[in-house]
């Protein structure tokens, strides 16, 4: 009789341990972990602003989601960090709103990282571990470079999962006006904008970005738009610009630039997922050719003035009166 109760309570457990460990030789393989990819930021957060200047226009929501993210590369590692899968840098060749991962039904249950990078057009900015990426590297810079990561329990009823990608970067944009005739070339410098980002969205280490542009072809809108990650919160970024006639570089090539009209430094402070609209307008009342430039910046759907004609006079004024008293 007693031999008959254990058979009994024996045979209950080494059911439930079957169903519960999912062994794949004798019953059907465990679900594998699937993770769907979706499109956080498919418009940058002030856009609206953007757009009613009629300097960039809105992305429809319902868009594939590589006209989002046109790239996707990722990286899988378990709970002691080591590699458990990975794709390499792939265009994305659907029209599909989201975008599936699954992952090896061969994983075993437990805990897993998962990092995924879009529109980079190389793996060259990765890191060792593909964690962190260098966002002024070749594949990454001047792109729009998207991230998400997560870490997924996987577990029986628990395999299918969702995560959405967001932007590394922000967006420079500056629109110059009444600009002489002449000039048909600019630089931009950028100094102290983070160069790296990890996969928890931290940005680290400080790098300077040179840009340039030829106008030969949109003079009717000269406007200039640059991506890159957020600048330090506590102090900003120094950006100079500089507006050129090529025609005065001489034969020497345009690696020793004659600067014909070169605006004030300006502080900036660049945000992720931002759009900065600055607008220089050149201000030459006689005709004279030694003009100045007003610099605004838009804050809050305000053009506030940085550097201008009017905030000299205010500067002298506060002078003259600080030697008055």
């Amino acid at each position: 009789m007693s031999r008959g109760i254990k058979i009994l309570y024996v045979l209950p457990v080494a059911v439930c341990l079957l169903w519960s460990s999912c062994i794949r030789d004798s019953i059907p393989p465990c679900p594998p972990l699937q993770v769907t990819l979706t499109v956080k930021d498919k418009n940058y957060f002030n856009i609206d602003d953007a757009v009613k200047l009629g300097l960039m226009e809105r992305k429809a929501e319902n868009l594939p989601f590589r006209d989002y993210v046109s790239t996707l590369y990722y990286i899988v590692h378990d709970a002691e960090g080591k590699v458990v899968a990975e794709q390499k840098n792939t265009l994305v060749d659907n029209d599909n709103q989201t975008q599936l991962i699954t992952l090896p039904e061969s994983l075993p249950y437990g805990k897993y990282t998962l990092t995924v990078w879009g529109n980079m057009k190389s793996d060259e900015p990765l890191g060792e571990d593909a964690t962190t990426a260098e966002m002024e590297a070749v594949g990454a810079a001047a792109n729009d470079i998207y991230l998400a990561s997560a870490t997924f329990d996987y577990r029986y009823g628990n395999e299918e999962h969702s995560l959405a990608m967001e932007r590394t970067k922000g967006n420079l944009l500056i629109k110059a006006e009444g600009i002489p005739d002449n000039i048909d070339f600019s630089t931009k410098d950028i100094q102290d904008i983070y160069n790296f980002v990890d996969n928890g969205f931290q940005y680290s280490t400080l790098t300077d970005i040179h840009t340039e542009l030829d106008w030969q072809e949109i003079r009717s809108e000269i406007k200039s738009e640059t991506l890159m990650c957020p600048s330090p919160s506590y102090e900003g970024s120094t950006l100079s610009v500089m507006f050129i006639d090529k025609s005065a570089a001489g034969t020497q090539g345009r690696a020793t630039y004659h600067p014909t009209l070169e605006p004030q430094d300006v502080n900036i402070t660049m945000g992720r997922n931002e759009i900065t609209i600055l607008k220089y307008v050149y201000v030459d009342e006689g005709g004279s050719g030694e003009g100045d430039f007003e610099i605004y910046l838009r804050v809050n759907d305000n053009w506030e003035l940085l550097h201008g004609m009017e905030l000299d006079w205010i500067d002298r004024l506060l002078i003259m009166l600080l030697f008055i008293v």
